[in-house]
């Protein structure tokens, strides 16, 4: 009897053995290859250094422990393969945790892998790209705790308040707010398990007032003593889903006990069947359930990625990276309709010298207002926002965005670098090396650092290079006003410096919206840049003001509209003319034309309200 119970044991035991490896390999597999976790630094940009005084500000306050240590954490997010191994890491010492306590409570190998669901509910959230790691791991901590509560707290009264009573300061003090669940769990656990009624109470009494108490001792307010890491941390306020993982440990040590309670007054016949499920599980039973996680964690996947949160952090890591063709690729697959992406889309056109061919090969969702992002926009990206200023030479503009962006998520590394660049091209080298200390500090941009902290030091002048001279190249001639709200203004400003970027843009511009007239009047600017044939799109507009004005021509010398675009002008009307003019009814015929301005100007532009 005691042989089979043995063997019965080895068989369970290696059943979990393989179903964990199972699980944490498809973990790894998601969070590296549909999650991309590199993606999430993108999106949340950790700020760290290695420096005493940026650690010694997250010791005085609570939670600030746990926070410097994901932030730490945080940077291996710059890989995806390390990003992937810490987030599998980090799950499965929850479920070992969770497990842990489960058997805490007389569970054996808890029914459908419980201990394992807290683990698929954090795959959720962190598919969600913004979903901070500080939160996760306050949740290791908690748990972490409450194990040790479990099995160390001393049988005596006296001594097992005092045990709480540190234990849980101890964890206020490292996780904040979130220490509460760890409060929850062992009042729970001493009355349901333990038949303890005034210890809960001493320990909720406590509870309730260290917050308060925190208050006097640091420079906290109510609100976040009680609830920051709990409910929010910085800018990100938790969901549902935060909610539901918060609940799951109380209400499973409520359902445990009440199940006990059943089965206690239940026929032997119900306990049997209750056994088979639970702890005496036979292989084919195992396998089922198994099955049956499996699909429950291939749903939570399904149903929790943001593919277009993806898209949007994919294209913004490219511009990053200055992977331009990327980006129009990934563009003309299919784009989220968002500002923010239409807006780098045409600067990697333009960087792929292909914005004025190409433009129009793309839908338009914003018109002009795409080149520069909607104004509503600007203080939610602005570093996005800085990236057409720098690009366009103008520099203080760029500058002015980037401290706005550290006003958003921090100093990030990205940010810093502008602000080396923008303020070493404007003469301001003392600042720009105060930045370069900082990028020193970071654990993967030093070199980066060095590389321009020997540049700036080691040449005698170190705007001879390429680099440089072409941003020095790009600057205005003479400083002029920025409208918030109108930024293309500063386009024809840029004309008088033969700036190409704001000539293509304030080009693009006009087409856009509709202004003919005026992209006519600086067509002659094409010879001041050396273009070799007027770009299709120039063609497609001057065929339509030829057709609007009654002119034959506009001179260039040495250029001629393509006979090619001319054939398929003359193509587009007559298709029209077959149709009365009537734009719905040619629209399937004239669909082949989609990459041209014709189909733009007659489908999608629309004249703006003065």
């Amino acid at each position: 009897m005691a042989g089979a119970k043995k063997h019965f044991e080895l068989k369970d035991y290696l059943w979990s053995v393989l179903i964990s490896i199972v699980l944490l390999s498809f973990y790894f597999v998601y969070f590296f290859w549909r999650i991309d976790a590199k993606l999430i630094y993108q999106s949340q940009e950790p700020v760290f250094f290695f420096d005493r005084y940026f650690w010694a500000e997250f010791f005085t306050y609570p939670g600030g422990f746990n926070e410097l240590f994901a932030r730490f954490l945080s940077q291996f997010f710059y890989y995806s393969w390390t990003g992937a191994l810490l987030l599998v890491l980090i799950l499965s010492l929850v479920v070992w945790n969770s497990k842990l306590l489960f058997r805490s409570i007389s569970f054996s190998q808890p029914m459908l892998f419980l201990h394992w669901i807290p683990s698929v509910i954090l795959l959720a959230l962190h598919s969600d790209y913004r979903y901070p790691l500080v939160f996760s791991l306050g949740l290791l901590w908690v748990l972490l705790c409450v194990n040790l509560y479990i099995r160390l707290a001393p049988a005596k009264s006296t001594l097992r308040v005092l045990f709480y009573i540190v234990l849980y300061a101890l964890l206020y003090y490292l996780a904040a707010g979130q220490a509460l669940l760890l409060s929850i769990i062992i009042i729970l656990y001493d009355m349901l398990y333990q038949r303890r009624i005034l210890l809960p109470v001493i320990y909720a009494i406590f509870t309730v007032m260290l917050p308060y108490i925190g208050t006097f001792f640091f420079l906290v307010n109510v609100k976040d003593a009680y609830l920051s890491c709990l409910t929010f941390c910085g800018l990100y306020n938790v969901t549902w889903l935060s909610w539901m993982l918060y609940t799951f440990f109380p209400l499973a040590l409520l359902l445990q006990k009440l199940g006990q309670k059943y089965l206690k007054n239940r026929a032997a016949k119900v306990n049997a069947v209750w056994a088979k499920l639970t702890h005496h599980r036979s292989q084919s039973i195992q396998l089922i359930q198994g099955f049956i996680f499996i699909l429950f964690t291939l749903l939570a996947c399904h149903i929790f990625f943001n593919k277009s949160r993806k898209t949007f952090l994919q294209i913004d890591y490219a511009t990053r990276c200055g992977e331009w063709e990327k980006i129009i690729d990934m563009a003309k697959q299919g784009r989220s309709g968002r500002s923010v992406v239409e807006c780098q889309t045409y600067r990697a056109l333009y960087h792929a010298g292909r914005l004025c061919d190409e433009l129009f090969s793309l839908t338009q969702h914003f018109g002009g207002d795409g080149l520069f992002m909607h104004p509503g926009l600007h203080r939610l990206f602005p570093l996005q926002h800085s990236d057409i200023f720098f690009d366009l030479g103008l520099f203080n503009e760029a500058e002015h965005w980037a401290y706005e962006a550290i006003a958003v998520k921090g100093e990030t590394p990205p940010i810093l670098q502008r602000l080396v660049l923008v303020n070493f091209v404007e003469g301001n080298q003392d600042v720009a090396a105060r930045y370069l200390g900082m990028l020193e500090k970071t654990l993967w941009h030093r070199t980066w650092a060095a590389q321009y902290q020997k540049i700036f030091s080691d040449s005698s002048d170190a705007l001879t290079f390429p680099q440089f001279q072409l941003l020095q190249r790009a600057m205005p001639e003479a400083d002029f006003l920025v409208s918030p709200s109108r930024p293309e203004r500063c386009l024809e400003e840029l004309l008088k410096t033969k700036n190409k970027m704001a000539f293509e843009y304030y080009m693009s511009y006009c087409l856009l919206e509709g202004k003919i007239d005026q992209f006519v009047k600086q067509l002659s600017m094409l010879n001041d840049f050396h273009y070799p044939k007027i770009p299709r799109h120039f063609e497609e507009a001057m065929l339509i003001y030829f057709q609007l004005t009654g002119r034959k021509d506009i001179e260039l010398p040495g250029k001629r509209i393509s006979q090619q675009t001319i054939r398929q002008f003359v193509d587009f009307n007559q298709i029209l003319a077959k149709y009365d003019k009537n734009a719905s009814r040619a629209y399937q015929e004239l669909k082949k034309y989609k990459n041209t301005y014709w189909f733009y100007a007659l489908y999608y532009y629309h004249a703006r309200e003065h």
